[in-house]
């Protein structure tokens, strides 16, 4: 939308672009930029501009540099008016709404006329260096209801990000990866998995603008880089007044939600808090589709201090501190059984950050943290009331570390440049042991299933007790199995992880060609020690008169080990950690390299925007994870490589008369290549090649929203296709035939009408036999490559419906809203007996009120 007074011709040339750089790379860029010029499109240097942010009244000053170049840093999303003059021209006014975006604006001043120009978000088009990713503006962080009570961020990612499979209790897995995924928030790089049972997510509470980027890496990221989610928190500079909110609500499972923020500052100095709690019955994804043992809770607080040295130098501090408690939650079998496992997470997080601004074309930023998470799992108080196994773990992650990065933009170069420097210590220890004597039974009874028998300790002792040998039995494990006078095993240990990484890049702009020239290192000092040099290499070339940019990449990247109980999955040989817990295979984790592809376009039209990505990654060292014993202990593995293809495709609507909305349509396929080489294996070797448990063909999301009027009430209805994960458990019939009856009816196992329960297992089927939430391979066609068993289709709805101001009195405001969450009440799975995190169910229908005071 664009409304003219008194608008000279000239006016007309004024052009909205992204600045390159936020979606270029992770560095520093101006949230708002541009140049003044004259009528002849010269520069205006020493034109006078004013930044008004329009809730508050506050301004920032500035004069144009000798290229008539302006730069406004760290600002806070919302409404902002742009005024500038200069001596004998006229002067300009532009609204303009900032969502978390850079903006860059061309600013022409007649003779003598004056403009006002309303800049809408609709009329930005993007830079022909942005690669696929995905802005999740301020409304959609608001306001799009979780599938997670318990990470709500990742919630976020999944349901408006392509590429993206939902796993359960806060996982995701990025573009056919395991967990290849950064957090980037305020420029501090967090690498380490972030779903819940690992570590505590930054809460959507403290979070303006969050960006997600899905195309080839830039040389600045490194290590994990299929997905790189670029985060910036909230800031109470130019607020004047404290402002912020007081939100409570309530919803099924008894779950209670309370948070509030407050921010307040000047122009110089800003100030944001924010602490929020949940309480819930469901707290984690259930293993049945009851809940059972399943509370927990949890407690966020944030701290953010800014305080402007000069007029180019910005000091930030920000400041964290997490806590979580909840049950595992049990099988109908382990809750017969009274057990009581429980685990708690202790988070805490520290980050000063420098930002310095040299002029409009170059900026600078250094970032310094210290980031801790503490993990304690606690077993029942009964060590035969944990099922299959007997688990106590303590672990902790320390992180600390330094990023410098250096921005420059001047005429067809965009440069970025900097290092970065990571120190992680690691701490382990655990205590497991068997109390199942059917998990690792060396025989078969008469029905096919594993023996209770625990007299017999080896397969050859089977037929004289008039059972058969069971084939998957892991001699290994005798040792730690208690029911066949076994003893429980303890583990400690401890090691510390150097990181090195220099950056360099280049964007060179040649008419409507562009090139991309970087190149980064790595080096990398753990359990064992490499390096590598990884080129990033890329075309794009923009077509005007389609508004279109297509784009082609190629990436080196080198991969490191997941830190989480890496020391015990680095041991190998006889006597090792690995060994005495009766791995199959152990070896020493190491680095991988991988060789990745990139193609794509982006279409912006004045309501609408496309994308779409190709994607190619060959990976010689995969990473992969094990469970031991059906238990929340992980353990990385690595295999001789993988390869992952898929393609991404995302339509958004621009708001327009009160809608706005998207489209995300996916597809990935995984694939590992055996044989194993690095960490540790409970489970039979892979065959040479199969899809793991995070691959899935197909995802599709679908958000319509609709604001009725300006104040008015608001929707927001989302829709989720999920083709299905991978099921490795489950490859055939006679495996099925199996298992528990607890396992079989959780899968929904029937012959004929006839429904498999806990008590009464179905051992044999005459007739058809099938699985409601599991597809499997009709007898005789399953290969673990072309054609695997999958979790079933999955289609839910998700609703919200609110008000933001149903009372209110000059800044103040009563707002209310209504989720739910799985309207249709789907009955499915995330996963089953899944190799890194057992069963899960999806969220039956919850419904959530809340109540929200703004002032």
């Amino acid at each position: 939308m664009i409304r003219m007074r008194h608008t000279s011709a000239l006016a007309l040339a004024l052009l909205l672009l992204f600045d390159a750089s936020l979606h270029a790379q992770s560095g520093i860029t101006a949230a708002l930029s541009g140049v003044v010029t004259d009528a002849t499109g010269a520069a205006l240097p020493g034109a006078k501009l004013t930044l008004t942010f329009v809730r508050s009244g506050a301004e920032r000053k500035q004069v144009a540099g000798p290229d008539g170049g302006f730069a406004f840093i760290q600002l806070t999303t919302g409404d902002y008016r742009l005024g500038v003059e200069a001596a004998g021209f006229g002067s300009a006014q532009q609204a303009v709404s900032y969502q978390g975006a850079p903006i860059h604006l061309m600013v022409p001043l007649g003779a003598a006329a004056s403009t006002e120009v309303t800049v809408s978000a609709t009329d930005i088009v993007e830079e022909p260096t942005a690669p696929a990713h995905v802005l999740i503006t301020p409304e959609e962080i608001d306001r799009m209801p979780s599938q997670s009570v318990s990470a709500p961020f990742s919630s976020l990612i999944t349901m408006t990000t392509p590429g993206v499979s939902a796993d359960s209790n806060g996982s995701f897995h990025p573009l056919g990866d395991h967990a290849e995924a950064s957090f980037f928030v305020d420029g501090q790089p967090i690498t380490d998995q972030q779903s819940r049972t690992f570590s505590t997510q930054v809460s959507l509470n403290t979070l303006q603008s969050v960006d997600v980027r899905e195309g080839a890496p830039g040389a600045d990221v490194g290590d994990k880089t299929s997905m790189i989610i670029a985060a910036q928190t909230r800031s109470g500079l130019d607020q004047r007044r404290p402002s912020g909110t007081l939100q409570l609500s309530r919803g099924s499972f008894y779950t209670t939600n309370a948070g509030a923020s407050l921010g307040f500052g000047t122009e110089r100095f800003g100030f944001f808090t924010a602490a929020d709690a949940v309480n819930s019955a469901r707290f984690l994804d259930t293993p049945e589709a009851v809940n059972l043992h399943a509370n927990g809770n949890a407690e966020n607080t944030f701290q953010r201090f800014d305080y402007r040295l000069t007029d180019k130098t910005v000091l930030q501090l920000s400041a964290s501190l997490s806590h979580s408690w909840f049950q595992t939650p049990n099988t109908f079998d382990q809750q017969t059984l009274g057990q009581n496992q429980r685990q708690t997470i202790v988070s805490f997080n520290v980050a000063p950050q420098l930002v310095h601004t040299f002029n409009d074309h170059a900026f600078h930023r250094i970032n310094f943290w210290v980031r801790q998470d503490k993990v304690r799992y606690r077993p029942s108080g009964d060590i035969f009331s944990d099922s299959p196994a007997y688990l106590a773990q303590a672990r902790r992650l320390t992180n600390a570390g330094t990023r410098t990065e250096f921005t420059y933009t001047h005429g067809r170069h965009n440069i970025v440049a900097g290092g970065e420097y990571k120190h992680t210590f690691l701490t382990e220890q655990f205590a497991t042991g068997l109390t199942d004597p059917t998990y690792n039974s060396p025989c078969l009874g008469p029905d096919g299933a594993p023996s209770s028998n625990t007299t017999v300790r080896h397969p050859s002792q089977c037929v004289g007790a008039g059972l058969t040998s069971n084939a998957d039995y892991l001699p290994g494990l005798l040792p730690l199995d208690l029911t066949r006078g076994g003893s429980i095993y303890s583990f400690r240990g401890g090691t510390d992880i150097k990181q090195l990484a220099l950056f360099g890049q280049d964007f060179i702009r040649m008419g409507q060609l562009q090139l991309k020239l970087g190149l980064r290192y790595d080096k990398y000092n753990g359990m064992v020690s490499t390096s590598g040099a990884q080129p990033r290499l890329g075309m794009t070339y923009g077509v005007q008169r389609i508004r279109t940019t297509f784009r082609g990449d190629y990436s080196r990247v080198f991969l490191t080990p997941y830190n989480e109980n890496l020391i015990v999955a680095s041991s190998d040989g006889p006597g090792s950690p690995s060994a005495s817990l009766g791995a199959s295979g152990s070896h020493v984790l190491s680095t991988a390299t991988r060789n990745q592809f990139n193609i794509g376009f982006t279409t912006d039209l004045k309501r609408i925007s496309f994308s779409g990505e190709y994607l190619w990654k060959f990976t010689y060292g995969a990473y992969d994870f094990d469970v031991l014993l059906n238990s929340p202990l992980t353990f990385p593995t690595q295999f001789a490589k993988s390869k992952i293809d898929g393609g991404l495709v995302r339509v958004t609507l621009h708001p327009y008369r009160g809608f706005a909305g998207f489209v995300t349509v996916s597809h990935t396929r995984s694939r590992l290549f055996g044989p194993q080489l690095g960490g540790v294996s409970f489970s039979a070797p892979y065959s040479n090649v199969v899809r793991p448990d995070h691959d899935e063909g197909l995802a599709m999301n679908l958000n319509a929203r609709y604001q009725f009027g300006r104040r008015g009430p608001w929707i927001n209805a989302s829709y989720r296709y999920d083709g299905g994960l991978v099921s490795v458990a489950t490859p055939d019939i006679p495996t099925v035939l199996k298992l528990s009856g607890d396992e079989q009816q959780q899968m929904g196992l029937h012959c004929g009408d006839v429904f498999a329960t806990v008590s009464t297992p179905i051992r044999s089927c005459d007739g058809a036999i099938r699985a409601t939430r599991i597809r499997i391979p009709v007898p005789g066609t399953y290969d673990a490559d072309r054609n695997p068993s999958r979790i079933a289709v999955r289609n839910t709805v998700d609703l919200s419906i609110g008000k933001d101001d149903l009372i209110s009195h000059e800044k103040q405001s009563l707002g209310v809203r209504l989720d739910i969450v799985n309207l249709n009440n789907t009955s499915a799975l995330y996963n089953y007996l899944s190799t890194f995190s057992g069963t899960h169910f999806l969220t039956p229908r919850t419904g959530t009120i809340a109540i929200r005071y703004t002032f």
